[in-house]
């Protein structure tokens, strides 16, 4: 029986050749961070359609898994339930105005935001005497606090997190172009 494994130089040489196509990537990656800097509300607009996509992709797999699961009772039950509650969303979503969509987009992040805010801190606080405790509780209190601000101020929320998600698409970008000298270099 034969194997074909390649050396290591060889597979550092294969992929090297390739570089271009990480240096390709970051530049991408920079020039989208920089279109959505420059318009940041048409940026948070395609943002908003990508969450309805999700939501409907997202509930579709959830009822297509629990049916076909082979698990009873309720952790079968919430997967449906969170499923047909995803699609509903979805459709509700697709079918409302743009500040429908920015609206149910907020409620749906900050909604997230505080449930994940209340657990750090309920997991901080009952860690008593262990390492991270202090972090735990300032993470669940700062959560907590950033999905009240994006439950209550929705459209600068949104477009808060578009304009992040903005400045480390240019951070990747950046990278993954010095990367790919780094990589053109090894392979030469």
């Amino acid at each position: 029986m034969s194997t074909n494994t390649m050396a290591p130089e060889e597979a550092i040489g294969a992929i090297g050749k390739k570089w271009w196509l990480l240096l390709l990537l970051g530049a991408l990656s920079i020039v989208a961070g920089i279109a959505a800097l420059n318009n940041p509300i048409s940026a948070t607009a395609t943002l908003i359609m990508f969450f309805g996509l999700w939501l409907f992709v997202s509930g579709i797999g959830s009822i297509v898994r629990a049916f076909g699961a082979e698990s009873e009772g309720a952790g079968k039950t919430m997967m449906i339930i969170s499923g047909f509650l995803s699609v509903a969303l979805a459709v509700i979503f697709f079918n409302g105005g743009i500040i429908d969509k920015v609206q149910l987009a907020s409620i749906f992040m900050g909604i997230t935001f505080m449930f994940r805010g209340m657990a750090e801190l309920m997991m901080g606080i009952a860690s008593k005497g262990q390492a991270g405790r202090g972090w735990a509780i300032f993470m669940g209190i700062i959560t907590l606090i950033a999905g009240v601000v994006t439950i209550n101020n929705p459209v600068a929320s949104l477009v808060t997190v578009t304009q992040i998600i903005s400045f480390f698409l240019i951070i990747l970008g950046v990278m993954e172009v010095v990367s790919s000298f780094q990589l053109k270099k090894l392979a030469s």
